[in-house]
């Protein structure tokens, strides 16, 4: 008996302590650790994640992500990382020689990986603080497609879902918005093009792969910097090729020197910026970023001068290739529609991925 009176006491005790204070709050759930191989991962990470998820991007400013190898201080990093998203097709060269845990790894471009486009030869060059490289194996800026974009960001919510399935009705509902205005972006850019009407036009660099095939530009890729003055024999190179491709307009990455500009204007070529973001921008971000450069391509379909009587009777060219390569089968010049490719209201479609549905589906297969 004196020992039961006595837990009763102590109980009673414990009770009296607790009295008036508040049952303790369960620990808050951290947020996913998510590292990124470049920006628009990251953006499209954030805008799904939200609060659920910690992202980085531990690329400087102002580096090549594709060509940037991190420390291996910043390689352990990615190693504790619960999500690890690549952009695949060959970007970020170092994860080929680096070890991640399979586990968090997401490959966001997996699901078409029958659409990545292939390069034909290769070019090395110098440029940043990466140094030397080569464009060689798959072009791998997928995202200026904003159609395979919409896949990248499904593939990233399905990944969060899984690492956090009590938020995935967040996840997928701000997915959809993201998918909505990645649509809307498509509409714009297929409208530009369709004004464009096979005018010829150059790219600055070989990095406007999927951005060429997927609204069917007829355009030839130089090996330009944008904060480099061209070489003689790369002039020479350029206005023999104005001979028999007569482009009005050059679109770079960056600004270019106003020198190079200025030469160019004098061969009757004007400068635009259409820039890949792959890398964080200053001012804006991705949506932003890709707006304004919807905004440049309108105004040169626009412009009379960016696209010469001539074209509509040129023979094609063979598509869309870099000056000394082979043209690739996927582009195509001023001539008939793509075949097996079907319109679905308003986005085309490829019949191979009819298994993933439309990447702008709200209620697409997952």
């Amino acid at each position: 008996m004196r020992v039961l009176a006595l837990i009763l006491a102590l109980t009673a005790l414990a009770c009296a302590d607790r009295d008036g204070e508040a049952p303790a709050a369960a620990e808050p759930e951290a947020p996913l650790s998510v590292y990124v191989v470049n920006y628009p991962l990251q953006y499209f990470a954030e805008r799904i994640g939200g609060e659920q998820v910690a992202v980085t991007f531990p690329a400087p400013p102002g580096s090549d992500p594709a060509f940037w190898s991190p420390s291996g201080e910043t390689v352990a990093a990615y190693q504790r990382a619960d999500v690890v998203l690549l952009n695949g097709a060959g970007y970020a060269k170092w994860v080929g020689r680096a070890s991640l845990p399979r586990a968090g790894l997401v490959d966001t471009s997996a699901s078409f990986r029958d659409r990545w486009i292939p390069l034909t030869g290769s070019v090395s060059h110098t440029h940043g603080p990466e140094g030397a490289h080569a464009h060689r194996g798959w072009a791998f800026t997928t995202w200026l497609d904003p159609t395979l974009a919409a896949l990248q960001a499904r593939a990233i919510t399905d990944a969060f879902a899984r690492a956090r399935p009590a938020h995935e009705a967040a996840f997928r509902g701000r997915f959809a918005a993201l998918a909505e205005a990645l649509a809307a972006l498509d509409s714009r850019l297929a409208a530009a093009a369709e004004a464009l009407d096979g005018a010829p036009l150059l790219f600055s660099h070989p990095v406007y792969d999927y951005l060429i095939r997927r609204y069917e530009l007829n355009a030839r890729s130089v090996h330009w910097e944008p904060d480099e003055s061209p070489t003689p024999a790369m002039w020479r190179v350029l206005e023999e090729l104005l001979t028999t491709f007569p482009a009005r307009c050059m679109l770079w990455e960056a600004e270019p020197l106003a020198e190079t500009k200025e030469r160019l204007l004098g061969l009757g070529v004007r400068s635009a910026v259409y820039a890949p973001l792959g890398d964080t921008p200053e001012n804006s971000d991705f949506l932003s970023g890709m707006q304004e450069n919807a905004d440049r391509v309108e105004a040169i379909a626009r412009s009379p001068e960016a696209t010469p009587v001539s074209s509509k009777q040129m023979p094609s060219p063979g598509g869309t290739t870099s000056l000394g390569k082979e043209p690739s089968s996927e582009g195509r010049g001023p001539g008939p529609p793509r075949s097996g490719v079907r319109q679905e209201a308003g986005v085309d479609r490829d019949p191979r991925l009819a298994h993933v549905g439309s990447p702008f589906e709200k209620g697409a297969p997952q």
